[in-house]
């Protein structure tokens, strides 16, 4: 490798770890946090290292109301989650592959207008939601939000319909001349061939519906219907849901932070090779 190279890249390669630097060391604080006792949490001079790993600050997460409410609420997003990206995945999917493939009238301003809906925020008609919701008899449900969520298509839309067009036309147009349909077409060519993009909306909607509170917290009102994210927002020093006291444990709300982003760090390591993939065939260009 040229030396002069070697040189130039090392101002970029700089930028990358003070960015990674940036994004990693919160959730390093709050690991860390968790894992020290009451002595070392609270001293004068903290310390960035763990001299005494105590697993106490988990304990009392896990044990507070009977040790039912965090698994509770743990699934409650899970269940969320799945859901949404299931009903997405089939909508995306199909309406992706009508934009990309099918002609009718005004498809391309069809597409470009569901496209610039991504540019307007949902907090903007959160109202009407909530009464569109009521009206449905869908608000204070998990069914309401499961088919809520993935009604934020735009970006998914996106990268299936230019997932489908990345597939050659020529496999579609043998397989409808050995007989097969439009559905069969969709089903066993093209829709196989768009699996990194399938993984990519699935992670993204994941972790959009994992860390909702806003949108959540509006429509539900059953404490037992609350996601982990309405939970931990709500339990300042664990005191309004599952206390009678007011003391703030520092340690105890790390610990609670980090059992939050186990399940969506999870999905992420499990599916990452699909998804660089999928970003690495270009999916997301125009």
């Amino acid at each position: 490798m040229n030396r002069n190279n070697l040189w130039r890249d090392v101002p970029i390669n700089l930028t990358l770890l003070g960015m990674v630097f940036v994004c990693l060391f919160p959730l390093y604080w709050s690991l860390v946090s968790s894992l020290k006792g009451s002595q070392e949490l609270y001293e004068s001079t903290p310390s960035l290292i763990v001299r005494q790993p105590t697993l106490e600050n988990y304990k009392v997460v896990l044990s507070l109301s009977g040790g039912s409410q965090i698994p509770l609420y743990l699934w409650n997003s899970i269940k969320i989650g799945l859901g949404a990206v299931l009903v997405q995945l089939v909508a995306a999917s199909m309406a992706g592959y009508a934009f990309a493939r099918m002609r009718f009238r005004g498809r391309d301003l069809i597409f470009y207008g569901l496209v610039l809906m991504m540019f307007v925020p949902r907090v903007g008609g959160l109202m009407a939601t909530y009464e569109l919701m009521d009206f449905l008899h869908l608000r204070n449900s998990h069914l309401g939000l499961i088919l809520l969520f993935p009604s934020s298509i735009s970006v998914s839309l996106l990268i299936m319909r230019q997932s489908f067009l990345s597939v050659p036309r020529e496999l579609e147009e043998a397989a409808m001349m050995d007989g097969a349909d439009t559905w069969q077409v969709f089903m066993r060519i093209a829709l196989p061939m768009t699996q990194s993009a399938l993984v990519v909306i699935s992670i993204l909607l994941f972790l959009a519906t994992w860390g909702d509170f806003l949108t959540t917290y509006t429509l539900l009102d059953d404490p037992e219907l609350f996601t982990v994210s309405i939970a931990i927002t709500q339990i300042t020093g664990w005191s309004t849901m599952f206390t009678s006291n007011l003391a703030t444990t520092y340690g105890s709300d790390n610990a609670a932070f980090i059992l939050a982003i186990i399940p969506v760090v999870l999905v992420y390591v499990l599916t990452q090779k699909w998804f660089v993939r999928g970003m690495q065939e270009g999916i997301l260009k125009l």
